[in-house]
């Protein structure tokens, strides 16, 4: 498929490499499950995603009774640089999150896709199992963030006491009055958080995503942000990270806009939109 920029697929290879030595052993992980999603300029949204990740995978604001329903808020359109991608929108003053009423202090909304229970297996990744996701986003240039949370991906857990908290964002937030896109995570200290690039440097270009995780106690992440001008260059591991607790059934990806609304007047645009390419989600066997 002819782009500006070449697709890596470095699967197996890539865990050989050096950039993920804590992964690395004897021989390359086996290959034991692929989930690919690619968008059709020729189809509607949903029923592809729907067709890869199942039936309840959307969570967008026209599936939910009480919420805004005359609208498309999950699109296809076609993109000179990888033909086609979905087009994620969300209204500040309109859209909600799914059904739900927030308190006062706790508003958000959120246009997102997912793994669930009833995802294939290779989109639940279980105790001391590897995955790798990778895809592709580009945040329109006119997006705005606030001090609150932004979030573009999400690794979450299904089950348990702290299943409300992703192990893992992709976030753009305003941080000591610096805007920035960003990882979250949560350790002992509490959150983390680690800066990949400038708000500006990070809008209006096509951005290569990469996760790969070890799920455990101490459990191993792999993350990477490219961006097709590569004047975005960001690759880090954080080994020892709790991406598994006893009480947790599986964990799941999530892509899309999740954000607070807690700062709203700060949100100068009534919508915003993001565009996302090229999903895949590989489950490799498990490290001895």
């Amino acid at each position: 498929m002819a782009r500006k920029f070449q697709t890596r697929t470095r699967v197996l290879a890539f865990l050989l490499s050096g950039l993920a030595p804590a992964l690395a052993k004897d021989k390359a992980p086996e290959l034991l499950g692929e989930v690919s999603l690619k968008a059709d300029p020729d189809e509607k949204a949903i029923p592809q995603i729907q067709a890869a990740f199942g039936k309840y995978s959307i969570e967008t604001p026209e599936t939910y009774e009480g919420n805004h329903r005359n609208f498309e808020h999950l699109a296809v359109e076609k993109d000179k640089e990888m033909k086609a991608a979905f087009v994620f929108r969300i209204h500040r003053d309109e859209d909600g999150d799914r059904d739900k009423i927030w308190p006062k202090g706790m508003e958000r909304q959120r246009n997102e896709i997912k793994g669930y229970q009833s995802s294939s297996k290779t989109m639940k990744a279980l105790r001391g199992e590897v995955s790798r996701y990778h895809w592709y986003l580009k945040i329109d240039e006119s997006f705005a963030i606030t001090k609150n949370f932004c979030h573009f991906f999400q690794l979450k857990p299904v089950g348990g006491k702290s299943a409300a908290d992703p192990i893992l964002t992709l976030s753009g937030s305003i941080f000591h009055g610096k805007p920035q896109l960003e990882i979250r995570w949560f350790s002992k200290e509490g959150k983390q958080r680690l800066f990949i690039a400038d708000w500006k440097d990070s809008k209006g270009k096509w951005l290569e995503c990469e996760c790969i995780t070890k799920t455990g106690d101490k459990g191993f992440l792999w993350f990477s942000v490219t961006s097709s001008d590569k004047e975005v260059r960001f690759g880090r591991e954080i080994p020892g990270l709790v991406t598994w607790r006893p009480d947790y059934s599986f964990v799941r990806p999530k892509w899309g806009i999740y954000r607070s609304l807690v700062d709203k007047e700060d949100i100068p645009n009534e919508k915003d939109e993001v565009r996302m390419a090229d999903f895949i989600i590989q489950k490799l066997s498990r490290l001895p």
